[in-house]
């Protein structure tokens, strides 16, 4: 069952990405000390990659252990592994200093493996398999995407897809689709600026075009917005 959208207003960019950072630390922390293997989905978009920084910066001395730490990708560019272009190389150069556990790692399937983004979606699903996304970190984008789901593309129903064409940023990708994102314990959407103020609102308001619209976790969503972002909800759907 969906559960209800939050929206937690931060005064700017620089609030959300230290809340995010900080209540992210503390979920994972309680998930591994109840005796669980918290699985977290990465978002590589700007906010999201700041978060990842804060997060390095404020996990030494916290109890967050690692090794314990399952990770996957909302979506990633079909591209060879090794490309700067690709979500996961950028986060895992980043964060190389947590002493991850590799088995843990999942990284979205790159063209060096698979002829086409359908072939790596279909891949991911196998290893997906019945994991359950503890977190699911997402970020609207200024286009109304969510992962690598735009408005007006085909259906993103299934658990994993293949997407051509895009329309910003690499135009071939892979991307959880719908099935999963909103199989996740938790989802939370980053929304920043006032470019976005308006797809924030038809979000909340069920705009069915809009991906945004269409993401919920199955025990909390969360959205995290800055003032700018959350200027066109009203004041009362906020809180502070």
């Amino acid at each position: 069952m969906a559960s209800p959208r939050r929206a937690l207003r931060h005064s700017d960019r620089g609030e959300v990405v230290a809340a995010v950072a900080t209540r992210l630390i503390a979920r994972l922390v309680e998930f591994q000390e109840a005796g669980h293997a918290p699985q977290l989905a990465l978002s590589g978009d700007p906010v999201s990659h700041s978060v990842l920084k804060a997060v390095l910066s404020r996990s030494p001395g916290s109890r967050l252990q690692p090794a314990r730490l399952g990770l996957w990708w909302t979506d990633d560019a079909f591209l060879p592994t090794q490309s700067r272009e690709r979500h996961s190389q950028r986060a895992l150069s980043l964060l190389g200093g947590l002493h991850l556990d590799p088995a843990l790692i999942h990284p979205v399937p790159s063209s060096d493996a698979y002829a086409d983004p359908e072939a790596a979606a279909q891949a991911y699903a196998a290893e997906l398999g019945s994991t359950r996304l503890d977190i699911c970190l997402l970020e609207l984008g200024q286009l109304g995407q969510v992962a690598g789901i735009f408005p007006g593309q085909r259906p993103a129903d299934d658990p994993v897809v293949g997407v051509t064409g895009a329309p910003d940023g690499p135009a071939d990708r892979v991307s959880l689709g719908l099935a999963t994102i909103n199989d996740s314990r938790e989802v939370w959407v980053l929304a920043c600026g006032h470019s976005v103020a308006g797809l924030v609102a038809a979000s909340f308001a069920g705009a069915p075009s809009l991906p945004g619209a269409r993401v919920s976790g199955r025990e909390r969503t969360w959205w995290f917005l800055d003032q700018p972002a959350a200027s066109l909800l009203p004041f009362h759907s906020c809180e502070l």
